[in-house]
């Protein structure tokens, strides 16, 4: 199998090339269509054989109902929006404004994919099958919406208290021999609601493995790379959507070092292909 992470400083399209079938995790700004089509088209790609969103934030679901008019697309693995956001996509307080908004936007979408292609849930899936392999889903649960309604913590109940970033999924997979972790935007940070709460070391918990190709979460920003899961996973190559002048002011690269020593980081400056039959 290739990973295909194609050129960005702030959003993820990640391509997975296995026997002449693909499979797309995240779709990118709006603005990098362009980029996209001409990637996808240059590898001769008609077909997607599904198209996974992580979570719904504008540099992951940019694209998506373009890509559905152009290609043929088997699947489509998508979430419930929660409605409950704290903060923008920009990181940026959110309003009653913004909310509506989104929420809009994803009414469209979800009528998009039910019109043009397959619609799954991500709430209810916890595998997905691609060209025999199995991608396991972490994170499939509507953390925010569940921390919204959830009594039992004063401290979040009815509070607009997390971004969609505590809604990302992440993928865990092995395939010739190899193992892979598409880290979304999962969240590593301290949170009043365990659901929320340093949700990729829970996540590297469970899953016990070491990685070979590691997609950092939320573009390597430094709450997503903590001691604890880094220790797990142990990074062979460490995949940074993001270029080395956004990252100045983090500490990924020091903590994956830590971690491994040997570590390969590669940013997308340019796009990034790794042959997984070749390492």
């Amino acid at each position: 199998m290739k990973l295909h992470f194609l050129k960005t400083h702030w959003s993820d399209m990640i391509l997975l090339e296995s026997h002449g079938r693909y499979a797309l995790v995240d779709t990118g700004f709006e603005e990098q269509y362009e980029q996209l089509t001409d990637y996808l088209d240059g590898l001769g790609v008609e077909t997607l054989s599904l198209l996974l969103l992580t979570h719904f934030h504008r540099d992951h679901y940019g694209n998506i109902c373009r890509l559905l008019t152009r290609y043929r697309v088997e699947r489509v693995y998508f979430r419930e929006y929660g409605g409950h956001d704290r903060l923008t996509a920009w990181g940026t307080p959110a309003d009653d404004a913004y909310r509506q908004a989104e929420r809009e936007r994803y009414n469209e979408m979800r009528d998009c994919i039910c019109k043009n292609s397959t619609l799954y849930m991500a709430e209810e899936t916890n595998t997905i099958d691609y060209d025999g392999y199995t991608l396991q889903l972490y994170g499939n649960i509507n953390t925010v919406a569940r921390v919204f309604e959830d009594a039992s913590v004063p401290e979040t109940y009815h509070q607009n208290a997390f971004s969609e970033n505590q809604n990302s999924l992440a993928v865990f997979f092995e395939a010739d021999g190899r193992t892979v972790f598409l880290g979304g935007d999962m969240m590593d940070e301290e949170a009043a609601h365990p659901l929320a709460n340093r949700q990729t070391t829970e996540t590297a918990k469970r899953i016990n493995r070491r990685i070979d190709v590691y997609k950092a979460p939320h573009h390597g920003t430094n709450h997503t790379a903590q001691p604890e899961a880094l220790a797990i996973f142990r990074p062979g190559i460490a995949v940074i959507t993001n270029a080395m002048e956004w990252l100045c002011n983090y500490d990924t690269i020091d903590s994956l070092r830590k971690a491994n020593p040997a570590v390969d980081i590669r940013l997308t400056d340019a796009d990034v292909v790794v042959d997984l039959s070749e390492l």
